[in-house]
């Protein structure tokens, strides 16, 4: 009899449980996009701008989506030196972009502790923002650390990592990226590390043991990858036997820094729509526009782990893709 009792209440918890459910709609407010502007410029390379438009969270994008309805073409985008040299950009093919097209400097080229102005016009609306190339370093050592033998699908794994010595005289701000080679996948474009920024705060003036891993990955390209081996490989964050990985170490300024860390967060933590993100830094001035015209003063070295046998590691050396 007392099971009987029991059983009843239960059955009407529920029911009242049941009862006070109610459905909810939510409203989402009119989105309005905004300019978006994504610049480079580094030692030895053309100025580098990709304009798009801002899209609604919950868009559903494909490649066709995005060239058709995000890259914007119709720009006029100039970069002018702090000691007056002065370039025009043009929309071309151009394989270091993220979708492949860009506006690029056709003669200019970033030089180490040097300043750049960044104009853009777009319609009849002008935005601009200046950044700097602090100068270059170079990596005590670069190494694949194998101590850990199995990632997390069973394979034979390794982690790239580096020794740095931090120069005490300076505020230094770094950031690691990195390119993956091998017979499943191809970076086209720098992976940047976690994190994507960081100061010399916690090691100034020191010798600092700093692991890189290739966390900055997007999901954009995932309906070109052919199998669950292929994406594997491309989510991964370490490195495995037949890989050749480009590590390039940057400096960069501290509007860069600072831009790189917030929106860094934003896209770990604002990815989920029911959170707050925090605000991004930018460097841009103009109305209704996001992003960040960035300097960077980079060196890059090269790793590889031969198959079957134990990955190369360099001391003091320069290997340069």
């Amino acid at each position: 009899m007392k099971k009987l009792r029991l059983f009843i209440l239960c059955l009407l918890t529920m029911a009242c449980c049941w009862s006070c459910q109610t459905e909810i709609e939510v409203e989402l407010p009119d989105y309005h996009s905004k300019l978006v502007i994504e610049g480079t410029i580094e030692n030895g390379q053309p100025a580098m701008v990709v304009l798009s438009r801002s899209i609604p969270f919950f868009s559903e994008i494909d490649i066709q989506y995005v060239m058709q309805n995000v890259l914007v073409r119709d720009a006029e985008i100039w970069v002018s030196s702090d000691d007056g040299e002065q370039e025009q950009l043009t929309f071309q093919l151009y394989p270091e972009s993220p979708y492949y097209m860009a506006f690029v400097s056709p003669t200019l080229r970033g030089r180490e502790q040097m300043g750049y102005t960044l104009t853009v016009i777009f319609h009849d609306t002008v935005y601009t923002a200046h950044t700097t190339i602090p100068s270059t370093f170079d990596l005590d050592s670069l190494w694949i650390d194998t101590s850990y033998i199995q990632d997390e699908f069973g394979t034979q794994s390794g982690t790239l990592r580096c020794l740095l010595t931090d120069n005490p005289a300076e505020s230094n701000y770094y950031a690691f990226s990195v390119k993956i080679h091998n017979r499943l996948i191809s970076d086209h474009t720098w992976v940047y590390a976690l994190p994507m920024a960081f100061d010399d705060q916690t090691f100034n003036g020191q010798t600092f043991n700093f692991e890189i891993l290739r966390a900055g990955v997007s999901s954009f390209l995932m309906p070109t990858m052919d199998n669950d081996e292929q994406r594997r490989a491309y989510y991964s964050m370490t490195c495995h036997p037949g890989d050749t990985a480009y590590v390039r170490h940057s400096l960069i300024d501290h509007d860069t820094y600072r831009f790189m860390i917030t929106g860094g967060t934003d896209a770990v933590f604002g990815s989920n729509p029911f959170t707050n993100p925090p605000p991004v830094s930018s460097n841009i001035q103009g109305e209704n526009v996001l992003g960040n015209w960035s300097g960077f003063a980079s060196k890059v070295d090269t790793i590889i782990w031969p198959i079957d046998e134990a990955p190369n590691k360099y001391t003091k050396q320069r290997f340069n893709k």
